[in-house]
């Protein structure tokens, strides 16, 4: 059985966009809109991270989760199938997130957006986004954002040496750079799907 692949979108600071981007890649490949002969329709959630003082939950109620206008609402509406919405202290993560990404365990593709919960889990592709507020960027972004497989940025923000070796596009993805991404992104999944098949042919 193929595990799902997942793919992490983090930020350096809230409002930057993560949740739009989230929606944006799972309308690209878990709905079924113009025909794309090399890019399948596949099998989605997401997992989204809150932090929070209160007690941890999981929070799967579909009455919840489609309350217009919230960040699960639109992973919803995009295409996910499912969504766990996980609110918790940072020190909670390390239960609750594996039980999200194991009731998550049998589609294809899982979107994790939120920061902490990339540097739990570890997904096999990491996108993370420079907003151009430089003042509001949160500590130790740049351990975090190393990682990423691409960057995504506006113009006027002033990037750390280390993202000039990334794949990095507009934050806007408009016209062309919509089609380029998208075109790298599939790239970097195919890649990836490919590794896990062969992963799990050696185990």
């Amino acid at each position: 059985m193929k595990r799902p692949i997942l793919i992490g979108i983090g930020a350096s600071h809230s409002g930057s966009g993560k949740t739009f981007l989230a929606a944006t890649i799972l309308r690209y490949y878990c709905q079924t809109p113009d025909p794309k002969p090399l890019t399948p329709v596949l099998t989605c959630g997401a997992i989204k991270y809150t932090r929070t003082a209160a007690a941890p939950e999981l929070i799967t109620d579909r009455v919840i989760l489609m309350e217009h206008g919230k960040d699960t609402w639109q992973m919803l509406t995009s295409g996910a199938s499912d969504v766990i919405w996980v609110r918790s202290r940072r020190a909670d993560l390390s239960n609750l997130l594996p039980e999200a990404l194991r009731r998550l365990s049998h589609l294809d593709l899982i979107i994790v957006e939120g920061n902490s919960a990339i540097e739990f889990l570890k997904p096999d592709i990491v996108i993370f986004i420079f907003g151009k507020e430089r003042k509001r960027w949160k500590p130790g972004i740049e351990k975090l954002a190393v990682r990423a497989d691409v960057i995504l940025n506006d113009s006027e923000a002033e990037l750390p040496a280390f993202s000039q070796a990334k794949k990095y596009f507009s934050r806007s993805l408009s016209g062309a750079e919509y089609k380029n991404f998208f075109g790298t992104l599939t790239g970097i999944l195919h890649e990836r799907r490919a590794e896990a098949g062969n992963d799990e042919e050696g185990s």
